[in-house]
């Protein structure tokens, strides 16, 4: 639906809810926007998370929120299901696309950035009384209140199994370690709601978890916003986890353990069941009390009581899918596209003729993926008002002398005309062979293999033999690391373009072309191996020899070159109390400009909990022109050197620890003051 036939929609629930129901009270509804105000036809679209995670500039992240939360507030939905602040370490997981990749630190910068860009009223969540106004952005939009929603909260994203809404074991110390900094981080920029985990973790549903619901929620950070289910996750205490004999169990254990909202919309039975246990007093009504408030100052924040119907002549409705929205999304393509391998041959040139094969060359429902223009992605590339595809940008960039042609040989699952699209590569100057999978969403992307499909592993493996006297590059398009056959080592070139979006075969022939300097990094371990999947680069010591992964977290080619001098750490000595600064030059010394993400890692060297061979702690994206060089500055406090230790929680330990920047490190201890 577009915007006014979201308007309308909304305006008639709303007017059926206050005209029939037994209060005053307004609903409230909300969208999964999580690339973009996805369901609002029109809109512009965004790479998923793991793209924009790999840009590693935060700016784009929040420039997108700002566009999602704007359309979907101008469509009257004030709420989104976003963003998802999980981190994404089993790569069978169905929705690690949805994440910002496998890094805490990542996910907690590029989560507060989307919060920053989505939520726009100026109380939180613990402001009392709650705010009630809002100023107006800055880029001088009008003003419309909007909620994000910090998902989902916490440990959903490394089922044991790989499988979608499958046990997670997770030890209480991981939880604290790895898996709750993005949502600590999220609270800190007060993020209005939160979804709850829809899988258990270590034998307890998280929608029956009171010790980390209210114990850890509500007492230890004193989070006050407002917890929604996910998708019937209460019911599923009782017929999914069997750990409610009833329904009625089913409830009164959620409500203990702290949800505040129940989402079901076409089912009664939560508030029927809740006043139930309320007149027989097993819950009380200070209980309710509790999430009622919650509710209420949500609410009240986004203006519902004051304007419950939405403004159908709404002014930021003409700028729904406007040119500079695409470009913004262009821009993140661009940044998220990940180079690989190249053996010299890109970028191409000195074309003749290109020949883009692959389910993926000519398709913007692979592009997007999931979670675009249906929960499971789009049915056909009909449904999109506007985008490019590889083979659309190729066309578009390439002088008209220069041939470009289509021919899909295989599908996601066949072979169909294989011998004819090696005949017709033998005489062009490049193939591009894009591969993939389908879209998919939640339970419904399982798979029990993580290898590229048969149909893309034999497409890949007969066209790799024409290298190096044609150039043979395959592009991913793939919401998670596929395992690659053998032969992607004798490949031209390889770039990794996640979920790029409508504007992602533009991004992707830019790069191809030299039009753009690929500028991507990994934001998860690429595996090589079935066997040796889940293992993040965060890992312990005593696994250094234990994983071998084909690309490394952070790892990502340019055109150009980069190298790191004059790496300072000061003081060498450090007391608790404190400040490290750290600077380090980074010089362009090629020949064409270039963006460089420059990451700073960490390592403990020795602690009472086995340390993490490295962690990133800071990260940031300069652009130098050729010879350019830059200072960057980076500060540490003694808190982001802690751990959580053996009594389960944050210590930090006097002792040796290396930083690293690029190819150079640095020693400093840690002493008491």
């Amino acid at each position: 639906m577009n915007a006014t036939q979201w308007i309308n929609f909304i305006t008639q629930l709303q007017t059926y809810a206050l005209k029939y129901s037994n209060s005053s009270i307004p609903t409230i509804y909300g969208l999964d926007s999580v690339h973009g105000a996805v369901y609002i036809y029109g809109a512009a679209y965004f790479p998923h998370n793991t793209g924009m995670a790999a840009t590693f500039n935060t700016t784009l992240a929040e420039l997108a929120g700002r566009i999602t939360a704007r359309d979907t507030s101008s469509a009257g939905i004030p709420w989104t299901f976003g963003p998802v602040l999980g981190i994404g370490i089993h790569p069978l997981w169905p929705r690690i696309y949805e994440t910002f990749g496998e890094d805490p630190m990542v996910a907690s910068e590029f989560g507060r950035a989307m919060i920053r860009g989505m939520q726009n009223f100026t109380g939180t969540m613990k402001t009392a009384p709650y705010a009630t106004h809002a100023q107006p952005r800055q880029d001088g939009d009008p003003f419309l209140p909007m909620a994000a929603c910090a998902k989902h909260y916490f440990g959903y994203s490394d089922p044991k199994s790989g499988k979608d809404r499958t046990p997670a074991w997770i030890p209480h110390r991981f939880m604290l370690r790895y898996f709750l900094p993005s949502f600590a981080a999220a609270f800190e920029e007060g993020v209005a709601t939160v979804m709850i985990n829809s899988g258990e973790v270590s034998g307890t549903p998280m929608h029956a978890s009171r010790e980390y619901l209210h114990d850890l929620l509500r007492d230890q950070i004193q989070w006050e916003g407002m917890a929604v289910t996910d998708w019937q996750d209460v019911e599923k205490l009782h017929f999914y986890h069997h750990i409610a004999a009833t329904q009625g169990d089913a409830v009164n254990i959620s409500v203990y353990a702290g949800i505040d909202m129940s989402m079901v919309p076409s089912d009664y039975s939560f508030p029927q069941l809740l006043l139930q246990l309320v007149q027989s007093g097993i819950v009380s009504e200070e209980r309710i009390d509790e999430s009622v408030t919650r509710i209420l100052a949500l609410k009240t924040i986004l203006g519902l009581f004051a304007n419950p119907l939405p403004d159908p002549k709404n002014p930021n409705i003409k700028l729904i899918g406007s040119p500079a929205d695409r470009a913004v999304s262009l821009e993140a393509a661009r940044e998220s596209v990940t180079l690989l391998k190249n053996d010299g041959s890109l970028p191409l040139r000195d074309l003749h003729s290109v020949l883009v094969v692959g389910p993926a060359g000519n398709s913007l429902t692979a592009q997007n993926g999931g979670w675009s223009i249906h929960w499971g992605g789009a049915v056909s590339d009909k449904e999109f008002p506007f985008g490019t595809t590889i083979l659309g940008g190729l066309r578009k960039l390439l002088p008209q002398n220069v041939s470009v042609t289509y021919s899909e040989g295989c599908d996601f699952s066949t072979c169909s005309n294989l011998t004819a699209v090696v005949s017709a590569a033998r005489s062009v100057s490049a193939v591009i062979i894009a591969v993939g999978e389908a879209p998919e969403s939640e339970t419904a992307g399982d798979t029990n293999d993580l290898a590229l499909s048969p149909s893309q592993q034999q497409l890949i493996e007969a066209l790799v033999v024409l290298a190096p006297r044609v150039k043979v590059v395959v592009v991913l398009v793939e919401p998670r690391p596929r395992l690659l056959p053998a032969s992607i080592s004798n490949v031209s070139g390889l770039l990794m373009a996640y979920l790029p979006s409508s504007e992602g075969g533009q991004a992707i022939a830019e790069i191809l072309l030299g039009v753009t300097n690929p500028s991507g990094r990994l934001p998860l371990t690429y595996p090589q191996f079935s066997g040796d999947v889940g293992v993040p680069y965060y890992h312990k010591f005593s696994e250094v020899d234990a994983t071998q992964p084909l690309f490394e977290f952070g790892y990502g080619l340019s055109y150009t070159s980069f190298a790191y001098s004059a790496l300072t750490v000061q003081p060498s000595t450090m007391r608790m109390s404190d400040t490290l600064s750290i600077s380090v030059t980074v010089q362009n010394t090629g020949s064409v400009a270039g963006k460089e993400s420059v990451l700073l890692f960490l390592t403990d060297l020795f602690a009472s909990i086995t340390p993490e061979v490295k962690m990133l702690k800071r990260f940031t994206k300069v652009s130098l022109a050729a010879g350019e060089k830059q200072l960057v500055q980076f500060s540490l406090e003694s808190s982001d050197l802690s751990f959580i230790g053996l009594q389960d929680t944050p210590v930090v330990e006097a002792g040796a620890f290396t930083l690293t920047v690029g190819s150079l490190a640095a020693n400093f201890t840690l002493v008491k003051n």
